[in-house]
């Protein structure tokens, strides 16, 4: 998140410094109406990128309340194989964002990716 921030602090620099340019240099048209059509790709790139990110994110947060309230939930592991996760095989890493499976089930050190995850 603080990569995108950065981003968004810089493009708002280039803003600033393409209005200076822009309204108070005496540089073509041309090369204005480029640094115009600069900036306007890179704010749509930023907006693309927050929107699909609040996207991933929202569906994350609807994985982890499923299994939070004990519904189980269709995973792919790292092997290509299908498994069943919930609260009774795996522990969930809010930290890293996985499934871990649990000490003594047949799941037990499996690693599963939320990410690999889909929800009811």
């Amino acid at each position: 998140m603080a990569f995108f921030y950065f981003i968004l602090f810089l493009l708002l620099i280039f803003a600033i410094i393409g209005a200076v340019v822009y309204f108070f240099t005496e540089l073509t048209s041309r090369i204005k109406y480029f640094i115009l059509a600069g900036l306007l790709v890179g704010w749509a790139a930023i907006f693309a990128y927050s929107y699909f990110q609040n996207k991933k994110r929202i569906e994350r947060d609807k994985i982890y309340y499923e299994y939070l309230h004990d519904k189980n939930i269709t995973c792919i592991d790292s092997f290509g194989k299908e498994v069943i996760v919930n609260k009774q095989n795996f522990n969930f890493v809010s930290g890293t964002l996985v499934f871990m499976g649990k000490e003594g089930s047949r799941y037990e050190g499996l690693v599963i990716s939320i990410d690999k995850c889909k929800g009811e």
